[in-house]
């Protein structure tokens, strides 16, 4: 089983890991959506656990922490 997640869900967990609420920082432009854009967007991990044998080990959260983490450390350089 696998689980999917809005761009606004990653936003939030992104602006939580510093203490900030995404929806005072970001403006949605609806001219910029494409005419063709799906409503929601999802990768089946399937194949690539039936080919690769892999399997993610991280939920989303985890993966935003260390992006921020890893982007906190490169920005103190």
């Amino acid at each position: 089983m696998w689980l999917s997640y809005t761009v606004e869900k990653f936003m939030v967990e992104e602006f939580a890991c510093v203490g900030l609420d995404w929806w005072e920082h970001t403006a949605i432009d609806g001219s910029l959506y494409r005419p063709t854009e799906t409503a929601v967007g999802r990768g089946n991990p399937g194949k690539t656990m039936v080919k690769l044998g892999w399997e993610a080990k991280y939920k989303m959260r985890d993966v935003v922490r260390l992006m921020v983490e890893g982007r906190w450390l490169i920005d103190r350089e």
